[in-house]
C-alpha cells in the first residue's frame, strides 16, 4: 500500500503545481469542465494546462488528451469536473498517475443524506488512505493562489485576477468566495490563498490553516466554518499562528442549539454549540465576527494594522453620534476605554459646556480651531489602542482643521484611527483622510466588528496539567454517590454522604450526620431525581427520615448533611462536538437552565483564565459585590472548578459530561451537594 502523502507536501503541490489537469474537459461554456479549464489559463497560470476528454482535442486552444497516461508531462493536481459516481474511480487513477492532490468538485456524497452518497464519500476516504493521494472536497468549488498565480475552480471569482495580498480564506462554503473576494477588493486588501473545504472527506479546514501559517505571503487567516473536527488541534494551531506573527479571525455559522436540547446533563444543554466555539476562539486568541462583511473587514484591518489589544477611544461631531457609538459598542461587545485622570483633566480644561466622556462629543469644544489637540489627547490615553471618529462630510473651512487634528492624532499616537461616515463622503474628501493614514468606512456596525477583532486578546497558553491516574468507570451513567466519590478524589469538596439500604440504616446515618438531613433515592439511569420525588430535604428527626425512605421507593438511598449557604451555583464539564471538553460555571439550582447564565471555557485552562471568565458573568459579579458576605467562597469555587478540570482530564476520552448542581456557596466555601458523571457512549 502506498504511503499517504504528507498533508503539507500535498498542499504545497496543490497551491504551487507545475501542471494542472481538468478531468471532464468540455467545450460547453456552461459546464464546469469548460469554466475551470479556461479559468486556469485566463488568470495567468504559467505551468502546463491540460484537459482530459475522450472526445475533444482542445478547448479554446487548451490541449486535451484521452487519459492521464497520454499527458506530455507530470501533473501535480487535477480538478474533477465529472459526476460523483465517475469521480471515485478517477481519484484512484490520479493517484496511480503520481498526483499528490485532487479537487473533487461534484456533489452527491455525504451531503446528499442518502446511503449511496455516504458510501461514495467513504470510498473516497479509503482511496486516499490506500493510494496515498490527498483530496480537496468533495462538494467544493476549488482553490486559488493569488501569488502564483493559480485559479482552479468555478466560482465567479475564480475567473478574476485577484489582487495578491496577505489574507488567506479557508471556508466550508465555496459559493461565498466571490462575496468575500469582492469585499476584500472594496477594502483595498489583497488575497493570498483560498480553499473551499467542502465535505472534508480527507483534508480539513485545519489542514489549510496549518499550511497558511507556514505560507510566507499569508499574514491573516480568515476562517468561514460550519464546524471543526479537532478543537484541541485548532487551539494548538492558533498558538502557532500567534508565534509566527500571524492573525486568525473566524466566522462560525450554524450555531443551532437543537442538538443540545436532548442532552441528559445540564452542562451539555447549557454549553451550546455557539458558546463552546466562542469559548474555544477566545482562549485561542482568535478574533470572531458575526457577518461576512465583518469577517473581511476584520481581516483587512488585521492585515494593515496587526493586533491592537486594548480598548476603543471614540469621538463624534455630535452628541447623538457619540451616544450611537456607545450603544453599538455595548451591543457588539466592543470595550470603550476609561480615560485616565490625566487625559480627562487635559480634555476637560478645553470644553465650553457639558461634560466629557468616551465617546467624546466634539461639539462641546467650540470647533477644532480652538481645541485641535483634543483628538491627540484622546488617542494618547494609555488604555486606548484604537480610535474611531463618526463624522460627516464637511466644507473645507470646517473640515480642514478637523482633518488636520485627526491626522496629528494618528501620527502622534501611532495607533489606528478610523473614520465612519454613514452618509458617505466625496472621493476627494476621503482621499484627504487617506493621505493622513486614516481609513474611511460607511457602515458603523461592520466597522465595529473589525475594530473588535483588532482588539482581541492574545491566546491563552495551554497549561501543562499534571497527569493523574485514570479512574475506573462503568459503561453506565454513574450514580450520585459514585459521582461524588470520584470527584472528591480529585479535590472537589463534597457534602458528607452516607449510603444506606434500609430505613434503620438511614435513621442511624442521620443521627451520625446530625439533623437536619437530606434523603435521596438512588436509581440507576435517573439524572434529575427531584423531578421524580426522590429528594426529601430538611428532615429533622428519625420519623421524618423513615417516612422519606418509604416514600422514595428505592432500596438504596443516600443521607447527606443539610448544607446551609447564601447562593447556589452550577459547575460542569461536557464534550462539545468539534471543540472537545469545555467547562461551564454559573448561577445554579433550579434556575440554572431558566437563566442560562454561565461562562464556558475550553479545557485544559489556567486558574487565572477561569477567574477572569467568571468575573464577566452574573455569578462573578455577585461574588465580587461589596454586599456579598463570604469573600472566601469565590476562591473556594475556583478550587472546585480546578478539581473538576482535573477529574475531567483524568477521565479523558471516556468522558461525556459531569454535572455538579447545586454547588452551595457560603461561609463553608463551595460544596458540591449533587453530582452526575456520564461516560461517553
Amino acid at each position: 500500500m502506498p504511503t499517504q502523502i504528507a498533508t503539507q507536501d500535498a498542499l504545497q503541490a496543490l497551491f504551487h503545481p507545475r501542471a494542472v489537469a481538468v478531468i471532464g474537459a468540455s467545450d460547453d461554456t456552461t459546464k464546469h469542465g469548460y469554466i475551470v479549464l479556461t479559468n486556469v489559463r485566463d488568470t495567468g497560470f504559467r505551468g502546463g494546462i491540460y484537459g482530459i476528454s475522450r472526445r475533444l482535442k482542445d478547448v479554446d486552444g487548451i490541449p486535451c488528451f484521452p487519459d492521464l497516461a497520454s499527458l506530455p508531462e507530470p501533473v501535480d493536481t487535477a480538478f474533477l469536473a465529472i459526476p460523483a459516481e465517475a469521480a471515485v474511480q478517477a481519484v484512484r487513477e490520479c493517484a496511480r498517475a503520481g498526483m499528490k492532490a485532487v479537487i473533487v468538485g461534484s456533489a452527491g456524497y455525504a451531503e446528499s443524506l442518502d446511503a449511496g452518497g455516504e458510501a461514495r464519500q467513504r470510498e473516497l476516504q479509503r482511496i486516499a488512505q490506500q493510494e496515498g493521494i490527498r483530496i480537496v472536497g468533495p462538494n467544493c468549488n476549488g482553490v486559488y493562489n493569488a501569488h502564483h498565480p493559480l485559479s482552479v475552480g468555478f466560482n465567479t471569482s475564480h475567473a478574476k485576477r485577484q489582487n495578491p495580498g496577505g489574507i488567506s480564506i479557508f471556508s466550508h462554503s465555496g459559493a461565498l468566495f466571490d462575496a468575500m473576494a469582492g469585499r476584500l477588493a472594496m477594502l483595498g486588501a489583497g488575497l493570498s490563498l483560498f480553499a473551499s473545504a467542502g465535505n472534508e472527506a480527507d483534508m480539513s479546514v485545519l489542514d489549510y490553516m496549518e499550511y497558511g501559517i507556514s505560507h510566507a505571503p499569508t499574514r491573516v487567516i480568515a476562517l468561514l466554518i460550519d464546524s471543526l473536527d479537532d478543537g484541541p488541534r485548532f487551539r494548538r494551531l492558533a498558538l502557532a499562528a500567534h508565534a509566527a506573527g500571524k492573525h486568525v479571525v473566524a466566522l462560525k455559522i450554524g450555531g443551532s442549539e437543537a442538538g443540545a436540547a436532548a442532552a441528559v446533563a445540564h452542562s451539555s444543554r447549557m454549553a451550546g454549540d455557539d458558546a463552546s466555539y466562542h469559548a474555544l476562539f477566545a482562549a485561542s486568541g482568535v478574533a470572531t465576527v458575526k457577518t461576512l462583511e465583518g469577517l473581511m473587514t476584520a481581516a483587512a484591518l488585521l492585515d494593515k494594522y496587526g493586533s491592537c489589544p486594548g480598548k476603543l477611544g471614540s469621538l463624534s461631531t455630535s452628541g447623538a453620534g457619540a451616544s450611537l457609538i456607545a450603544d453599538r459598542c455595548e451591543a457588539l461587545g466592543v470595550p470603550l476605554a476609561e480615560l485616565s485622570e490625566e487625559t480627562h483633566a487635559a480634555i476637560d480644561s478645553q470644553k465650553m459646556f457639558s461634560r466629557i466622556g468616551n465617546p467624546l462629543d466634539m461639539g462641546i469644544f467650540g470647533g477644532m480651531r480652538r481645541s485641535g489637540d483634543v483628538p491627540s489627547l484622546l488617542m494618547g490615553d494609555p488604555e486606548v489602542s484604537v480610535g474611531l471618529a463618526l463624522v460627516h462630510s464637511m466644507n473645507p473651512w470646517q473640515g480642514d482643521p478637523y482633518r488636520a487634528a485627526m491626522g496629528q492624532a494618528r501620527e502622534s499616537s501611532g495607533k489606528p484611527l478610523l473614520v465612519v461616515t454613514p452618509g458617505g463622503m466625496p472621493e476627494a474628501e476621503r482621499e484627504t483622510y487617506a493621505a493622513r493614514g486614516i481609513d474611511v468606512f460607511t457602515e458603523t456596525d461592520i466597522l465595529l466588528e473589525g475594530i473588535g477583532a483588532l482588539m482581541t486578546a492574545p491566546p491563552e497558553p495551554i497549561p501543562a496539567i499534571a497527569s493523574s491516574s485514570a479512574p475506573a468507570l462503568p459503561a453506565r451513567q454513574l450514580t450520585e454517590p459514585e459521582s461524588l466519590r470520584l470527584l472528591a478524589a480529585y479535590g472537589v469538596q463534597t457534602v458528607p454522604t452516607v449510603e444506606c439500604e434500609s430505613a434503620a440504616d438511614a435513621v442511624a446515618a442521620a443521627a451520625r450526620l446530625g439533623y437536619p438531613v437530606v434523603l435521596k433515592g438512588v436509581a440507576d439511569g435517573v439524572a434529575h431525581k427531584s423531578d421524580l420525588g426522590l429528594v426529601h430535604v430538611g428532615l429533622r428527626d428519625a420519623d421524618a427520615v423513615a417516612q422519606a425512605y418509604a416514600a422514595v421507593g428505592c432500596p438504596k438511598v443516600i443521607l447527606q448533611a443539610m448544607i446551609g449557604g447564601s447562593l447556589e451555583a452550577i459547575a460542569g464539564v461536557t464534550r462539545a462536538d468539534g471543540v472537545g471538553l469545555v467547562l461551564i460555571a454559573g448561577l445554579g439550582g433550579i434556575f440554572a437552565e431558566a437563566l442560562h447564565d454561565v461562562v464556558t471555557v475550553p479545557l485544559p485552562i489556567s486558574r487565572a483564565f477561569i477567574e477572569a471568565a467568571l468575573d464577566k458573568g452574573s455569578l462573578g459579579r455577585v461574588l465580587a459585590s461589596p454586599r456579598w458576605k463570604y469573600p472566601g467562597a469565590g476562591a473556594a469555587f475556583v478550587d472546585l472548578l480546578m478539581g473538576l478540570q482535573a477529574a475531567a482530564l483524568a477521565i479523558g476520552d471516556r468522558l461525556q459530561a459531569i454535572d455538579i448542581n447545586p454547588v452551595i456557596l457560603g461561609e463553608a466555601g463551595a460544596i458540591a451537594v449533587d453530582a452526575l458523571v456520564i461516560p461517553r457512549p
